[in-house]
């Protein structure tokens, strides 16, 4: 399915391009697709023409679009591939270049005696538990936990800019029922996640840690903050507190309460 519509619309984007007359001091628009030895696409690759310094990304599909020269090389760069340069012949039809993948070697290795097949490294590695902190101790680079991921983002991925930059991209992001359906799944996904931290803070033992009140008194309490919260799950947990301590403060003023 990659290969049957990236064909397609690469030779279309070929095909406009090599209409235009050349000669070797112009420069032209040369699209290809990077790939790995399974054939799947190889995304975030630095593209770069050695003779104009023009440079590009591929995009997820693998597909890069830039200036060149005639007789131009193209260099090739990713963490996870060796660096790679080639030659190029702009009157070629399509361009396709297959990346070999870059292995790294380990300093040192570590042999725990935790059991002798894969089910029971997940049981111990389940019973000790994962520390907080592991990755900072890895060195490992944090995440922004409310990052959306470039093609879950759907205002991203119908902007103008999007079209312009990388048109093939575009059209599969917005055409294709696989990639709405991955959106549509990452969005139930999310609502999930926001919906169980919101019923966590304004649970019943949240709430009374909160307030110090029990029994009827927190039932009161909670009806009371029902009807004049104003925020829903899509309000981080900062807003969330806030409010709650902020509707208690009536309700104290409101019920001479004394702490």
């Amino acid at each position: 399915m990659f290969f049957r519509i990236s064909n397609i619309l690469l030779l279309l984007l070929v095909n406009l391009s090599s209409a235009i007359p050349q000669n070797v001091n112009t420069t032209t628009s040369f699209v290809g697709v990077v790939y790995d030895e399974n054939l799947k696409p190889v995304p975030y690759t630095h593209v770069i023409s050695r003779l104009t310094g023009i440079a590009d990304v591929t995009d997820t599909l693998g597909i890069f679009i830039l200036r060149v020269l005639p007789r131009d090389q193209l260099s090739f760069y990713n963490l996870a591939y060796h660096d790679t340069t080639v030659n190029i012949d702009t009157s070629y039809t399509g361009f396709y270049l297959k990346l070999k993948r870059k292995r790294y070697p380990l300093k040192e290795a570590k042999i725990f005696n935790w059991g002798s097949t894969y089910e029971d490294l997940l049981n111990e590695v389940e019973r000790q538990g994962v520390p907080d902190d592991l990755g900072e101790q890895l060195g490992l680079p944090s995440q922004d936990p409310d990052l959306i991921p470039f093609e879950m983002d759907e205002k991203k991925i119908k902007s103008p800019g999007f079209l312009i930059m990388s048109p093939v991209s575009f059209l599969y992001y917005n055409l294709s029922r696989k990639a709405k359906g991955a959106r549509r799944a990452f969005k139930l996904e999310q609502d999930r996640e926001l919906l169980e931290r919101f019923r966590k803070v304004i649970s019943k033992d949240n709430i009374s840690d909160i307030t110090g009140l029990a029994g009827e008194e927190l039932e009161a309490f909670i009806i009371f903050l029902n009807m004049r919260m104003s925020c829903d799950h899509k309000c981080d947990e900062f807003e969330l507190l806030s409010e709650i301590h902020s509707v208690w403060k009536i309700y104290q003023e409101n019920n001479k309460i004394v702490q």
